[in-house]
């Protein structure tokens, strides 16, 4: 699983990245990709140390549910208001919603696994 937290960390970061610097406007706010990325990167380098390996793993599945939630905080509002537009911005929070969500879901399979391992 640390494996997985550390692609999702860098996909973020990249997504970050791309919507600041190919987005046509530099934006701050094209970078929350990236601000949840990094911290998730950081918290699933900690887990790969076995000691660390809970702490971390759940570090890093709550700063992915938080990268889940986020955007469908302002795409819901969006929809809901007719104001949805199929921008690069858009396409942005779609996509963390994806990464966010598929990875937040493999923590609490992972975390379901181990439980039942221990039982």
């Amino acid at each position: 699983m640390p494996q997985k937290g550390i692609s999702t960390g860098l996909i973020l970061i990249l997504l970050g990245l791309a919507g600041y610097f190919g987005g046509g406007r530099a934006s701050v706010t094209a970078l929350i990709p990236a601000f949840i990325g990094i911290p998730l990167l950081l918290s699933s380098i900690l887990a790969k140390k076995p000691k660390l390996l809970k702490i971390g793993m759940h570090l890093a599945a709550v700063f992915g549910l938080l990268g889940f939630i986020a955007p469908l905080g302002r795409l819901i509002p969006q929809i809901i208001k007719g104001e949805f537009e199929l921008g690069f911005a858009t396409v942005s929070m779609i996509l963390m919603v994806i990464v966010c969500g598929a990875f937040t879901g493999l923590c609490v399979q992972s975390f379901r696994a181990a439980r039942r391992a221990k039982a």
